[in-house]
């Protein structure tokens, strides 16, 4: 079961979009606006136009997950993890699939928003609880924003988390973030 070519433009700033912005914390609308203006014309926004110095504050709750066709199958493979991320779940998982890590509690919901995410070229937001080492289930959410090299297929998934729960917080500045680990991540794994 390849991949198949989106059905139709993505639309991210109008009525079409199944993700109400306006009533989700502002960053995810911010995110949203930014990646409308990378993608100009295009469907979809591509991951080498990512300038993370245009979205520094929010590097900690930012995840990129590449979309990877194995044997006809579709998997995905976090290719950067945020600090907050990373923290959270004392766990540094860059570079492993999702299906290897994430809790299986949590596994099908997560995969489900990332696959329709895959076959139909939109955003997806989601909400529900994450488990984190000591801490049992954590109120989270996420929008999962697609990316594509080619225009035709999703090839990436940004993920942005919010955690209402603020002892998630970031310990480091904008500026703590090394943004040439960023930038290595971004060439680490050929699509």
């Amino acid at each position: 079961m390849g991949r198949q070519t989106c059905p139709m433009r993505m639309e991210i700033k109008g009525q079409a979009m199944d993700v109400a912005f306006e009533a989700l914390d502002a960053r995810f609308g911010r995110m949203r606006d930014y990646l409308a203006r990378l993608q100009g014309a295009r469907r979809m926004p591509r991951r080498a136009d990512l300038d993370p110095m245009a979205f520094a504050d929010l590097l900690p709750f930012v995840n990129l997950i590449d979309v990877v066709v194995e044997d006809d199958a579709v998997r995905f493979r976090f290719r950067l993890v945020g600090t907050v991320q990373s923290e959270a779940a004392e766990l540094d998982y860059a570079g492993r699939f999702v299906d290897d890590v994430v809790d299986p509690v949590s596994r099908p919901r997560v995969l489900e928003d990332l696959t329709r995410v895959a076959a139909t070229c939109r955003p997806r937001y989601g909400r529900y609880g994450m488990p984190f080492p000591g801490r049992g289930f954590i109120d989270s959410e996420r929008v999962f924003y697609p990316l594509s090299a080619d225009d035709r297929m999703v090839d990436g998934i940004l993920a942005l988390h919010h955690y209402p729960d603020r002892a998630l917080a970031p310990r480091i500045t904008p500026q703590g973030w090394h943004l040439n680990a960023w930038r290595q991540a971004l060439g680490r794994f050929p699509l």
